[in-house]
């Protein structure tokens, strides 16, 4: 094998990737919008319509795929390698397919290739039981403290130094996310108009910051592999189901914020099931739900897809799905967190470089002390555990 080889096709992959991000930049058909929510107009008025282009020459991305496929059937690399390499590029193929049906029933055939569906996960009876489990694990939030505006982002800054080189990300202000908080490559979006509490930010500190700019970090280190550091849909599963897990063991969900990751869930299994982007809105709001809240959270749910109902974006399920997953993964295979944090991996990557340790080397540039704490480490195995004796056989 040719560490050489691995590096200039991890390259070629990367440019690959390129743009094919477009998914956490959604366009929607906004004429719809304002009719059917003229009272979060002004949210509305931060969204793209469905008509602004992509920037993507998919013809070009589809050449370069091509070969990229044919050059690496000729390479010098192991065959584990070369079938993780083919599965992201089945991966961008999918997304090119989505990028090309956006707002239409093809978007969901490609989402839930990518992403699964909740039905899929629904016949497993333990899952429900799993589930009314983790409440046990969940703390209040006994915050005294709310932050808002730039006093919130220097909280956050501040908490992300003790683990990261403060010259390496950046803390950002975002008036249009979906969501109160997202990660990229080297930048934490914050809403900068909600008031939050301490414990609300320390939520966002181990789940953006921690695990998703953790990992990104981490990739973006890796000289000789430097496949870690590029985005694949397939990495999306063990991403968000580790920082889910992460909220759990040290101490950060409380039931406000596990209510919240369930009503994702079934908001996107009733979206699924036929139910519009109105009568979710509805449901998320009779749920507690704030309405700009419950509005967001419908918009995540039915980007790409008709608001009538009948489809979803289903990468919304994987926060649950990822965690029971994982937990299963990380006890069937007996390993540690750590090596969780090389950079983004899927399942099947993570057993590939196990098996490959020692001569892949991959490095863990930064990974969060509080992590290897006993008491986090004692309410990992208690999950690791109840996963494994409710889904002996595997959670799918």
């Amino acid at each position: 094998m040719k560490k050489n080889q691995v590096r200039d096709f991890s390259y070629r992959l990367k440019d690959i990737a390129k743009d094919l991000s477009f998914l956490g930049h959604p366009r929607y058909p906004l004429k719809d919008l304002y009719m059917l929510f003229p009272q979060h107009k002004t949210f509305i008025d931060c969204l793209e319509d469905v008509s602004v282009p992509f920037p993507v020459n998919t013809s070009e991305k589809l050449k370069a795929m091509d070969l990229f496929m044919r050059d690496l059937s000729h390479a010098d690399i192991p065959y584990q390698l070369k079938k993780i390499f083919t599965e992201r590029i089945r991966d961008y193929h999918h997304l090119i397919n989505m990028m090309e049906n956006f707002d239409n029933h093809t978007f969901y055939e490609h989402s839930k290739k990518l992403y699964g569906s909740s039905g899929k996960y629904a016949k497993n009876n333990a899952f429900p039981y799993f589930l009314d489990k983790i409440p046990e694990y969940c703390l209040e939030d006994k915050s005294e403290v709310h932050l808002k505006g730039e006093d919130a982002l220097n909280y956050m800054r501040h908490k992300l130094e003790e683990t990261f080189d403060p010259t390496e990300f950046e803390v950002k202000p975002s008036s249009s996310l979906l969501s109160d908080a997202s990660a990229g490559r080297r930048t934490i979006k914050l809403n900068p108009h909600k008031t939050y509490s301490t414990g609300h930010l320390d939520i966002f500190v181990v789940h953006e910051g921690w695990v998703h700019l953790g990992t990104s970090l981490n990739g973006a280190a890796q000289e000789d592999n430097p496949w870690l550091s590029t985005w694949a849909p397939r990495t999306t599963f063990l991403q968000e189901g580790l920082a889910i897990i992460v909220e759990i063991i040290t101490g950060c969900m409380t039931l406000e914020r596990w209510s919240k990751v369930n009503l994702r869930h079934i908001a996107t299994s009733m979206a699924e099931k036929g139910s519009s982007i109105t009568e979710v809105y509805r449901f998320l709001k009779h749920n507690n739900m704030e309405e700009l809240d419950a509005f967001k959270l419908s918009l995540r749910v039915f980007r790409g897809v008709p608001f009538e109902g009948g489809a979803a974006f289903t990468k919304e399920l994987l926060y649950l799905h990822g965690m029971i997953e994982l937990l299963y993964h990380l006890h069937f295979y007996k390993t540690d967190l750590k090596s969780l944090w090389v950079g983004k991996i899927s399942f099947e990557e993570h057993i590939m470089l196990m098996d490959h340790w020692s001569f892949l080397d991959p490095k863990v540039k930064y990974f969060p002390k509080a992590l290897e704490h006993p008491v986090v480490l004692e309410r990992l195995q208690k999950l690791k555990e109840l996963s494994f004796s409710l889904f002996r056989h595997g959670f799918l």
